[in-house]
């Protein structure tokens, strides 16, 4: 018999399942899926507010960054490299 692989995306989703059942406590929940507490409650805090959809995974990426280059220096620099296409890597 194969193992039966999942992704994360699939145990997240059997986690809520099984807690909306009621059966379990969080402390039961996170032994079996070998997770934080901390994680249980933000996984249920993102399906209370945005249902199933908040349990995508989130880009860790900063929206604003404070060294981040200026927005017409970006728009110059694109300028000049379609101007000199064929100078430079």
């Amino acid at each position: 018999m194969p193992w039966k692989e999942t992704t994360t995306m699939e145990q997240k989703i059997e986690f809520i399942c099984e807690w909306r059942t009621g059966k379990y406590t969080i402390t039961e929940l996170c032994k079996n899926f070998e997770i934080s507490r901390p994680t249980a409650y933000k996984l249920i805090s993102r399906f209370e507010n945005e249902g199933f959809e908040g349990l995508k995974r989130l880009s860790k990426a900063p929206i604003n960054h404070p060294n981040a280059t200026g927005e017409n220096i970006v728009e110059s620099i694109l300028k000049l490299k379609a101007k000199h296409k064929l100078t430079g890597c």
